[in-house]
């Protein structure tokens, strides 16, 4: 399955590497430009001659100054645009033949499940080397292990809603052809809607209290405790009826008569 899986993604990305090596270029070069221009307004002092920075100065930076925190922010910010329009063009699909192999509903949503798990490993990968070590040189915005688990769990909620993106199948050629077959994706749009404008105001809120230099509480934790359930209750709501419905071959691909004029 993780073989089929990976084919898929690998078609996914080969068939719009172009588009993909755009965005991921016009990124780097945008979001470097910014970092450079930050560090050497307020690190100009420490820039050793090959052009980098003491990685303990970068710690204390991002770590220990508002301008920083800030700067990794709107890179985060910015890593989330590139993350949600790479991952439309890598939707969550079963394959072709699985519809008519004799494998039941339960192998298909195993093999469904799977593959958003490959999915959003993959993406939890990219996204800390994309910041760690490709454009700004931090991930974390504190050592504190509280705010450490806050993060991990705001990133991890909020790529698996970003993943949660189905084949679409002949969904747009249906609804010119025939509106009235073409069912609406409820779980989905809560999924790509609702849940993901909530996961960007907690992150909103989490980069803010980091920018702010706001001493996390015991308080302060358990309110994230309490956001951390609210996403927990939102996944398991989502993540099934979405995968689910793609179990019937209808449903992606609609039966679109033939008109002969």
């Amino acid at each position: 399955m993780i073989r089929i899986i990976l084919n898929d993604l690998w078609l996914d990305i080969k068939k719009n590497f172009l588009s993909i090596l755009i965005y991921f270029i016009v990124y780097c070069i945008g979001m470097s430009m910014i970092v450079h221009i930050t560090l050497l307004q307020y690190l100009g002092d420490m820039v050793r001659p090959d052009g980098t920075y003491p990685q303990a100065a970068l710690d204390h930076f991002f770590s220990s100054d508002s301008s920083g925190i800030i700067l990794l922010s709107a890179a985060s910010a910015a890593a989330i645009i590139l993350l949600w329009v790479l991952l439309e063009k890598m939707p969550i699909r079963l394959s072709r033949p699985l519809y008519v192999c004799a494998a039941g509903e339960k192998e298909k949503m195993k093999y469904l499940r799977l593959h958003l798990m490959i999915k959003v490993i993959l993406s939890i990968v990219f996204t800390y080397i994309l910041l760690r070590y490709v454009v700004i040189g931090q991930f974390f915005v504190s050592q504190n292990w509280t705010e450490i688990l806050a993060q991990l769990s705001l990133w991890f909620f909020l790529l698996i809603d970003l993943n949660l993106r189905t084949d679409p199948g002949n969904r747009k050629e249906a609804l010119i052809a025939e509106p009235d077959i073409v069912s609406e994706k409820s779980s989905e749009v809560i999924a790509g809607v609702y849940w993901f404008a909530l996961l960007l105001l907690e992150i909103i809120i989490f980069y803010s209290l980091a920018a702010a230099r706001i001493t996390w509480t015991w308080w302060i934790f358990l309110i994230w405790c309490i956001a951390f359930a609210v996403n927990i209750l939102l996944a398991k709501y989502c993540i099934t009826p979405v995968l689910s419905y793609m179990l019937s071959y209808e449903k992606i691909y609609y039966p679109i008569p033939d008109k002969k004029e």
